[in-house]
């Protein structure tokens, strides 16, 4: 089961990366269709996404992806038997790396722009996720 934990989260980083290297044209097809579909969702629950729908998806998208990988971090230290002493400081780091090297790609990739605000936003999500990990085992 560890390297079930292991190679989730491997899968999840090379897809984060993946995303990151297409081009804006065809990254933004796929944004502008989930937003079409999202507001329509919205409209008819009663609540508005706001102004720019596809910025708030992709933030949101940011911000998953990181809760994501950080639990799948937490899981996989744990699963190998790594206190979370130990673990900690690995797993934040590891997420904060993933979100560097994430932007870095974006740089280099056609139409996309790098963000210091997006590894911001990337860090806050794993921390937060690393934090609700740590709190539900310490409450055990």
């Amino acid at each position: 089961m560890k390297y079930l934990w292991l190679l989730l989260t491997l899968g999840l980083t090379v897809g984060i990366f993946y995303i990151s290297s297409q081009p804006m044209a065809v990254n933004g097809q796929v944004s502008r269709g989930l937003a079409d579909m999202l507001v329509g969702f919205c409209n008819a629950a009663g609540f508005s996404l706001g102004a720019n729908p596809e910025y708030t998806i992709r933030k949101l998208a940011h911000f998953l992806e990181f809760l994501l990988l950080a639990y799948l971090w937490c899981k996989t230290y744990s699963s190998f038997y790594v206190s979370a002493n130990m673990s900690s400081g690995y797993i934040l780091f590891l997420c904060l790396f993933t979100a560097v090297l994430d932007e870095f790609i974006q740089l280099h990739s056609q139409g996309r722009s790098s963000q210091i605000t997006d590894v911001l936003l990337d860090f806050s999500a794993a921390f937060c996720a690393w934090l609700m990990y740590r709190i539900y085992y310490w409450s055990k």
